[in-house]
C-alpha cells in the first residue's frame, strides 16, 4: 500500500507534456496492483484516483481510455459494482453519470 501514495501524486499531476502517456501507464498497472491487495487495503486509497480516472475515460487517446476502463473494470471486481458507484457518487458525481451511460457494467444501480 505504501506504493500506492506516490502514485496517486503522479495520477494528480498534468503539469508534464506527455502526462497522458504517464497516465495510461498507472492505469495499466493499477489493474495489477489492485488484485495483488485485498479490498481494505485499496479502499483508503481508490477516491484519490477518480478525478484523474475521469479524466483518462474522457480522453481523446485511445490508449488512455483503454486502460482507464480497464482499471474502472478492475476496482468494480474488487469492490463490487455498487460499493465502487457509491464511492464515485461521493466523490464526482458527473463521473458516476458518465460511467453509467458509457459503462453501465462497472457500477451499480
Amino acid at each position: 500500500t505504501s506504493l500506492l501514495v506516490p502514485v496517486k501524486a503522479v495520477v494528480s499531476t498534468q503539469s508534464t507534456g506527455h502526462h497522458k502517456h504517464l497516465l495510461e501507464t498507472v492505469y495499466k498497472c493499477l489493474p495489477m496492483i489492485f488484485r495483488r491487495l485485498t479490498k481494505n487495503k485499496v479502499k483508503p486509497f481508490i477516491n484519490d484516483f477518480f478525478d484523474g480516472l475521469y479524466y483518462a475515460l474522457k480522453s481523446d487517446m485511445n490508449l488512455l481510455r483503454a486502460a482507464a476502463v480497464e482499471c474502472l473494470q478492475s476496482l468494480s471486481l474488487l469492490l463490487g459494482p455498487n460499493i465502487l458507484g457509491g464511492r464515485i457518487e461521493m466523490t464526482n458525481y458527473d463521473m458516476l453519470m458518465y460511467v453509467k451511460s458509457a459503462y453501465p457494467e462497472t457500477v451499480g444501480s
